[in-house]
Parts: C-alpha cells; sequence; structure tokens
C-alpha cells in the first residue's frame, strides 16, 4: 500500500479526444474527469465510458499524461519527517500537501512551487537520522519515524520499536502500558520455548514472548545498536524524482496533481 498520483493531459480541455460513447462528460467536484450522474445509474454506459477513457479517448492511457507510483507509506512518513526536520518553514507547500491518505491533490499553481522547494531540499542540507543498526554488518534495520512513534514490530500484547532514546518494547496489554525493556546497545538471543531474551549494555534485561528483532528469512541479528547517522538528499530520490516529474507535468497542463 502506497501513494499513487497523476495528471491529466489537456487532450479534452483541448477539443482532441475522440466523441465519448456516452454521455454527459465533465468533471466532478474532486477534479476527475467523469461520467456525469443522470437521473439513473446505467452501469452500461460507465463502462462504455471508462472503457473510452483507458484506451480510445486519445493516445494517454486513462488520459493521464504522467501516472507515478510515489512511494509506499513508510517512504512517505519518511520524506515528511525529513522536511519538517529540514525546516517546515522552507518547505510549505510539500509539508502542506503531501497527504495521510490517497485523496486530495495539488493545484498547478500549488506544483509550481512544490517544484521550487523540492529542488531546494535536492540541494539542501538534511538532517541526521536515527536508526537501529545491524552491529555486525552495519545494515540499517529500521529508521526511527516519528508518525509511527519509533514502532516498527507489532505483536499480541506488545509492540517494539527505536527512537533516540534507545531500543524498546511495550507491554501493551497492560492497563497502562508499560515498557519491559529499553537499551541503546543489546544483544538477543532466541531461547529453546521461541521467547526472545534481550539484554543491554547498561545491564538491562528482559524475556520477551516476540518476534527476533531483524529476522527476515535468515538468522536474526545477534547485537543492535541505536545510531545517529548522517543523511543525503540522494537518498530520497525515490520519492523527490516521481514528484518532480508530477509537478512538472502539472505546470504543462494546468492540470493538478490528483493523489490516488
Amino acid at each position: 500500500m502506497g501513494l499513487d498520483a497523476f495528471v491529466y493531459c489537456r487532450c479534452w480541455q483541448d477539443g482532441l479526444t475522440t466523441p465519448c460513447p456516452v454521455g454527459p462528460v465533465g468533471y466532478d467536484e474532486e477534479g476527475c474527469l467523469t461520467l456525469l450522474p443522470t437521473d439513473r445509474y446505467d452501469a452500461a454506459a460507465e463502462n462504455a465510458f471508462y472503457a473510452w477513457m483507458a484506451e480510445d479517448a486519445c493516445p494517454h492511457r486513462h488520459m493521464e499524461l504522467v501516472s507515478e507510483g510515489v512511494a509506499n507509506w513508510t517512504g512517505v512518513r519518511m520524506f515528511q519527517q525529513a522536511l519538517r526536520a529540514a525546516g517546515a518553514d522552507r518547505f510549505p507547500t510539500l509539508v502542506a500537501g503531501l497527504p495521510d491518505g490517497n485523496d486530495g491533490g495539488l493545484t498547478a499553481g500549488q506544483a509550481a512551487t512544490a517544484l521550487t522547494e523540492l529542488d531546494a531540499f535536492r540541494d539542501g542540507r538534511i538532517a541526521d537520522e536515527t536508526a537501529l543498526v545491524d552491529e555486525a554488518t552495519g545494515e540499517v534495520v529500521m529508521q526511527y519515524i516519528e508518525s509511527y512513534r519509533g514502532v516498527f514490530m507489532h505483536g499480541p500484547g506488545w509492540h517494539a520499536g527505536v527512537e533516540p532514546a534507545g531500543f524498546f518494547v511495550v507491554d501493551t496489554a497492560a492497563e497502562p502500558p508499560v515498557t519491559l525493556f529499553r537499551a541503546t546497545r543489546f544483544a538477543q538471543r532466541v531461547l529453546p520455548d521461541g521467547r526472545v531474551e534481550l539484554v543491554g549494555d547498561d545491564g538491562t534485561r528482559a524475556t520477551v514472548a516476540m518476534r527476533p528483532v531483524g529476522e527476515h528469512g535468515s538468522p536474526p541479528p545477534e547485537r543492535l545498536a541505536v545510531s545517529t547517522r548522517p543523511r543525503s538528499a540522494d537518498e530520497y530520490a525515490y520519492i523527490v524524482e516521481p514528484l518532480r516529474r508530477l509537478c512538472a507535468a502539472s505546470v504543462a497542463t494546468g492540470n493538478p496533481v490528483m493523489w490516488c
């Protein structure tokens, strides 16, 4: 699951489409080209409209000049966090315009401003990142994501995560929830009964009925540490570049960027 977006071509506005076999056609309140409602619902007409729009209306499939899979939701949240850390006042259009769900969009005017902000982000300094790292390999197991309060593992009655203060495991079945373990550097060991023993370098210790941290079809890391590492703007190219293509298409056509 993630955020997708598109920008319509101008073929409909400029009268360059083939005749639509059904009608009436127009833009709805969200800015989507659609078969406008009539006195009764006509499924056959709706199917004919979408088939026309997908293949026959103009050279652009679905009448979209640009269509992008922007990022998965974790990637979106990481970028939003990076924007805020770099200075929300420097990127007001991106901070306000990137959605929390699959709806809404950016006007062509907002897209023009967003292009300038994306270039500034790409050329500017990015804030350091807090991450949980496999000490043996240096591989990042999980980054701290503020929107998720650092939580990246969930199970029955527990969750675990990473934040600047350390890796943590919380008993969510307790009322109120209880922190079972917290450490900035620790070892983990899977016991014969399947539980995980966690031992912090500061002497903290817990045995928890949870999955090992960092297990993805291979032996889990034996030692992990919370570290702060520098990030570069290049690491956000996965979302900056599709956003730039969308915003450039919006400016060129005058049509909005539509989140979906």
